[in-house]
């Protein structure tokens, strides 16, 4: 692994880390009493999770792209 593809990889891991309470926080709503709670915080949660999913797929991919992979790989 070059000095590039390491710094990539600490870039994509302090991006992870600094996103990664907002994901926590949609997995706790998904988690949550829908009879306590209701079906709209679990309807949030659905759109955070994935929106967190793609978050990742498309930082994976940019990141990817910059070490010069395929972002089939």
């Amino acid at each position: 692994m070059g000095q590039k593809d390491h710094d990539l990889l600490q870039i994509k891991d302090e991006i992870v880390n600094a996103f990664r309470p907002i994901e926590q926080l949609f997995k706790i709503m998904d988690t949550s009493s829908v009879e306590i709670y209701g079906h709209l915080t679990r309807s949030y949660a659905d759109v955070g999770i994935t929106l967190c999913k793609n978050f990742r797929q498309r930082l994976d991919a940019i990141l990817d792209i910059q070490s010069g992979g395929s972002s089939d790989e």
